[in-house]
């Protein structure tokens, strides 16, 4: 696994068809953008219990192909201080060679080897509430969660949302509105 900064995970993205974006104002750098009608979303919520975050963490990676590397970007990991342990994460990608904060270096390039550290990843931004998107080197599917205890599945060109939206019936966390929608205005993954 190899840790990238902002720039890198950019470099990422483009390389890979996901468009980026950079909010005026914000301290982070450029966050993946994805948005209609390049992709289309199935939306969930996040459970309140822990046992059923990780189980849908673990269920939500293996959504993504099977031989693909992944990005795993994280955002927004400051909204809920209580609900975090930054020496966990710390040491977690220190295990991977790396000792740069989050500020600095938001993104985890995961060799489609390594899945358990991308599983790893999720399950720390599912349990703290940090925003987290999970992009496939394939540029076809990528997955969104929110410290707003939301998160999205997505998809472009000829792929379907149906493994998704059964994964996330069968887990209780399809949105009752969910309709193959946009999962808000612009895809706002704040």
């Amino acid at each position: 696994m190899l840790v990238y900064s902002y720039a890198e995970c950019a470099g990422w993205c483009a390389k890979h068809g996901y468009p980026t974006r950079h909010v005026d104002g914000y301290v982070g750098g450029p966050e993946p953008y994805l948005h209609e009608p390049d992709f289309r979303f199935a939306r969930f919520s996040i459970p309140d219990h822990a046992g059923r975050r990780v189980a849908l963490a673990k269920n939500l990676i293996e959504l993504l192909e099977e031989g693909a590397d992944l990005l795993v970007q994280i955002g927004d990991w400051a909204v809920w201080p209580s609900g975090q342990h930054m020496p966990l994460f710390s040491r977690f990608r220190e295990g991977c060679g790396d000792r740069r904060p989050l500020i600095e270096a938001p993104g985890q390039a995961v060799p489609a080897h390594d899945r358990e550290d991308a599983i790893s990843l999720l399950v720390l931004s599912i349990l703290y509430l940090w925003n987290c998107h999970v992009l496939s080197s394939s540029g076809d599917h990528a997955i969104f969660l929110s410290h707003d205890q939301f998160g999205w599945v997505a998809v472009r060109g000829n792929r379907t949302l149906d493994r998704a939206k059964q994964l996330l019936e069968t887990s209780s966390v399809l949105s009752a509105e969910e309709q193959e929608t946009e999962p808000g205005v612009g895809a706002d993954s704040r």
